[in-house]
């Protein structure tokens, strides 16, 4: 366990290193009872830090940290948390814009388009019917003809 122990003004030099040779001393650390420095102790205070849950360390901050601090964390953390909320509800309206407007415009538009390429594929259809109908009446025709020799 660390101690504190408050230093005479005189024996403190005008740089802050300490010049009392008893200051110095681990005395006071090699006297302490063995037990105390086991690693039972060291386990002992890990297995209480693992008992604490995240909210416990949190709430333990309150202590540390200063209050103005702690209300320019707070407003911080608010202010992004509600700007994010208004991204998304910008988001989340253009999404509707675009789906709406795609479903009333662009939906509509690719039926015409196909309409139209069906229309065309029957015209073409009806095109190739018509010559070979010609074909076929004009065969028979062509047949009939005497033919001339040379």
């Amino acid at each position: 366990m660390v101690q504190i122990k408050e230093l005479d003004p005189d024996y403190v030099s005008e740089d802050g290193f300490v010049t009392d040779p008893e200051a110095l001393s681990d005395s006071d650390y090699d006297s302490q009872n063995s037990s105390e420095n086991d690693d039972d102790d060291d386990d002992e205070d890990f297995d209480s830090l693992v008992d604490e849950s995240l909210y416990e360390r949190i709430v333990a901050l309150k202590d540390v940290v200063p209050a103005s601090t702690r209300s320019k964390i707070s407003n911080t953390v608010a202010n992004s948390v509600a700007l994010a909320g208004f991204g998304f509800t910008i988001a989340g309206k253009i999404a509707w814009f675009l789906s709406t407007a795609a479903l009333l415009i662009v939906f509509p538009l690719a039926l015409e388009s196909d309409k139209e390429q069906v229309m065309i594929q029957y015209e073409q259809e009806q095109q190739m019917l018509q010559q070979q109908q010609q074909q076929q009446f004009a065969a028979p025709n062509t047949s009939a003809l005497p033919q001339q020799s040379l």
